[in-house]
């Protein structure tokens, strides 16, 4: 009996334990089913469902709070969004270590984030790596510099590395969360960027062509086309981060207003450009108030941008460009005809624009979810538009043509009519041969006028076009070849000196203390003494075959093709030197003006890039103006040393 009771005893207490390590294993089970480990499974995707939020509403919890808090929400997205909100989110994500990859990085992939902390905790709950980023912070600060925020994942092998990000916004509270491994995110970014780039590019051509358009038909519907392109350009920049990391860094100001100024400008000239391109106060159209309304309503946000609450600005973003895209279709539904290919085309890029904009604007209020297709489908539709609104306005030019080849078809008959009338007097005054030599004269008379114009109108042609690539080229300040010049035909410079395997030179020039002569005498100062020294430095450039290029600022730059180190630093010598000399008389600008110098050569071949040369010159100029300034530095890079 004994025996019984104790075996029953022990049966008992293993099937307790069994029980106790189902439960333990399933509660395990739930657990990792929120960890995400990190190997090719994830690498790239939204983790917004694998991780949790908490809302502070005060503001004030510290890490150590937040660690304690047990309020956590899931977030039930691939990316949350939470629209236009003042509280501070917290969001907590757990990560597992890799395998084989060590080398990730955590993406946070919303430039427009004011200010963002992450901090990596470990299991015993001590703090292992702290990052702070946002878009009022320096990009000094990032761990990593790029346009989104990027955090390098430091854990130990196999560990679980729990993520506390807190987020404050005044714009849209959306957390695009992402990991990558480190080189296959730079080649990510690097495809993502020549698309953004070939985007801009698109609609930079788009801009320029309408822009040649406008000086050529003085028509101010095509003003306002080039500034509803350039508006969206700016948005773009913008959205997508270039304008922070490359335009305007560290600019708190601007980094807090560039997207809506740049959406508010792009209101006011699209509005503008429809409204006169369905000649809307000819024809009396009677919403015509709203749609001033709206113009101008924009126009005046984008001026008092700084004056308008943080919480109006998304909020008057949304009305005033739902608004006229509302008015657009009305509009179009009174005034359209099937026999007006123009506004056909018109109608169907309105649709477009309303599809994009609708989405772009509800995914930044929060009512539409973030995702690869909303956050592109205004970018995309934009293109569409712009594509097909060029299309209406192409159309638009042909029907205007066909009108004046009509109203020419008119007047020539009238002048036929009047030329018969003039045979038929000539007939009865003259003889019939006298007539008909008299009217075969008339004809190549007009014939000769006619190829005369065409030969005129050809030739203003020409010129038009040649002046409008060299003022292109030229920088409107200095007179000197411009930044985009430059990048040309260093291009081109690699490519002959790869072919005939011979050096080129890079000579780089900045006007030694510039920012004291702004202080001193003004920006119209500084200026005056860009103009001068660039006079200067073209005229000393002129006899080495060479040309000037203004490369940004007060920095100057000067190819030599086939020139090696030696003779490129005799040169920039020779120029320091003159330029030392020269005397400036003038009560309004500095009497003597010094320049720093730093040369580079290279025998390109099929690994380098004409960057490279750019880096070490400027490398070897930053070491003249660090050494002293007034002199010339080369950079030497077989010893890493720079010398004059």
């Amino acid at each position: 009996m004994n025996n019984l009771t104790s075996i029953m005893a022990t049966l008992v207490s293993r099937c307790a334990r069994l029980a106790l390590l189902i439960w333990a294993m399933t509660g395990a089970m739930v657990s990792i089913g929120q960890v995400v480990a990190l190997d090719s499974a994830v690498q790239g995707q939204y983790l917004g469902e694998y991780m949790t939020v908490w809302r502070d509403t005060s503001g004030t919890a510290d890490l150590q709070q937040v660690m304690e808090q047990n309020h956590w929400q899931p977030v039930n997205d691939a990316i949350p969004n939470y629209g236009h909100a003042s509280d501070v989110f917290w969001f907590r994500l757990e990560l597992q270590a890799a395998r084989r990859e060590r080398n990730w990085v955590l993406v946070i992939s919303n430039p427009l984030i004011d200010l963002v902390d992450v901090y990596g905790v470990d299991t015993d709950g001590d703090r292992l790596s702290q990052y702070s980023g946002g878009a009022q912070r320096k990009q000094t600060d990032q761990a990593i510099r790029h346009r989104y925020w990027v955090v390098p994942i430091r854990m130990s092998q196999q560990g679980i590395l729990t993520y506390y990000i807190r987020v404050e916004s005044d714009h849209s509270v959306q957390l695009p969360v992402a990991v990558w491994p480190l080189q296959a995110f730079a080649a990510r970014d690097e495809r993502d960027t020549i698309i953004t780039g070939v985007l801009l590019g698109a609609l930079f051509i788009m801009l320029l062509y309408n822009l040649f358009l406008y000086t050529t038909l003085r028509d101010p519907i095509y003003l306002a086309y080039v500034g509803s392109v350039f508006g969206f350009m700016m948005l773009q920049v913008s959205v997508k981060g270039f304008g922070q990391r490359f335009l305007w860094p560290d600019q708190y100001a601007v980094s807090s207003v560039a997207v809506f100024v740049s959406a508010y400008v792009t209101i006011f000239f699209a509005t503008t450009f429809a409204s006169g391109f369905m000649r809307l106060r000819e024809r009396g159209f009677r919403l015509m108030p709203l749609v001033e309304v709206c113009r101008w309503g924009a126009l005046a946000c984008a001026l008092l941008v700084g004056w308008i609450p943080n919480d109006w600005r998304l909020y008057l973003m949304v009305f005033l460009g739902i608004l006229p895209i509302l008015l657009g279709f009305i509009a179009i539904f009174s005034y359209y005809r099937t026999d007006d290919r123009p506004i056909q085309i018109f109608a169907a890029g309105w649709i477009v624009l309303l599809i994009g904009s609708m989405l772009f604007l509800l995914n930044k209020l929060g009512w539409v979810s973030v995702n690869v297709w909303t956050e592109q489908t205004m970018s995309v539709g934009t293109i569409i538009e712009v594509i097909l609104f060029s299309m209406a306005l192409g159309d638009r030019i042909n029907n205007e043509k066909e009108l004046a080849m009509r109203a020419k078809a008119s007047l020539l008959h009238a002048l036929n009519a009047e030329r018969e009338e003039k045979q038929k007097i000539l007939i009865s005054e003259e003889t019939a041969s006298k007539a008909k030599e008299k009217t075969l004269q008339i004809r190549q008379d007009a014939n000769v006028r006619l190829e005369q114009e065409i030969d005129q109108r050809t030739v203003e042609l020409q010129r038009a076009n040649e002046e409008l690539s060299r003022v292109v080229q030229l920088d409107s300040l200095t007179g000197a070849l411009n930044r985009h010049h430059f990048n040309e035909s260093i291009h081109a410079l690699f490519r002959q000196a790869r072919e005939s395997k011979s050096p080129c030179s890079l000579l780089m020039i900045d006007i030694d203390h510039f920012k004291q002569i702004n202080d001193e005498y003004g920006h119209l100062g500084g200026d005056r003494c860009l103009t001068r020294v660039a006079s200067v430095l073209k005229r000393l450039v002129q006899g080495s075959g060479a040309q000037l290029w203004r490369f940004g600022g007060e920095e100057f730059a000067v190819l030599l093709a086939a020139s090696d180190q030696q003779s490129a630093v005799a040169l920039a010598q020779t120029i320091r030197a003159a330029m030392e000399a020269t005397s400036f008389v003038d009560a309004n600008g500095p009497r003597r003006i010094t320049i720093s110098i730093g040369v580079a050569c290279l025998y390109p071949d099929g690994l380098q890039r004409p960057e490279q040369l750019v880096a070490m010159a400027d490398e070897a100029l930053y070491a003249a103006k660090g050494s002293g300034r007034n002199r010339v530095l080369a950079y030497q890079q077989e010893e890493g040393q720079h010398h004059g």
